[in-house]
């Protein structure tokens, strides 16, 4: 459903601000032709500025969208993944694959991914539970009670997990 609403999201940004631009074209156009009207060409020329920056969003969603199929293609069906081996089938440098595969994360494109950079590898952390990521100083815990993955910092002492409410402790702890 998440990534419904961000394809109608993304092709709702591209229309409307493909229309804003022609819109404020047409008010320079206008605005322009009339003498008393030419102070108005540069509230248009800086509307005409939103539209093309609506445009351009919607483009960069759609990239990130596509470059988030890509890389979901080559961690399928496999825990792990080696940073350099996607960057080879990426055909990408290894320090871009990192980039983008972060931005990704830290934009929602991909769910449930750890970056390992210590060990050169991308871990699946979790294919139940939707919307888990891991951000430079968090962790996971997995719950004893449930079986659950939950993001942390620090210790877990007086931590509950966020499935079951039960409470979370140190040697429950799953990855780092």
């Amino acid at each position: 459903m998440k990534k419904l609403i961000g394809l109608f999201f993304e092709k709702a940004l591209m229309t409307v601000g493909v229309l804003w631009s022609a819109f404020c074209i047409l008010g320079i156009f206008a605005s322009a032709a009339r003498e008393e009207h030419r102070d108005n060409v540069p509230f248009a020329c800086a509307c005409l500025g939103i539209g093309i920056a609506m445009i351009l969003s919607s483009k960069h969603k759609r990239k990130l969208r596509n470059r988030a199929e890509v890389y979901a293609m080559c961690l399928a069906d496999k825990p792990e993944s080696e940073l350099a081996e996607i960057a080879r089938t990426m055909n990408i440098p290894l320090e871009q694959a990192v980039r983008e595969l972060e931005e990704l994360i830290d934009k929602d494109y991909l769910n449930n991914i750890y970056i390992d950079r210590a060990e050169g590898r991308v871990k699946i952390l979790s294919r139940e539970k939707g919307g888990l990521k891991l951000i430079n100083g968090y962790r996971f815990v997995t719950c004893k009670s449930c079986g659950g993955s939950n993001r942390i910092t620090g210790g877990t002492e007086g931590k509950r997990c966020s499935y079951c409410k039960a409470p979370l402790t140190e040697n429950s702890e799953a990855t780092k």
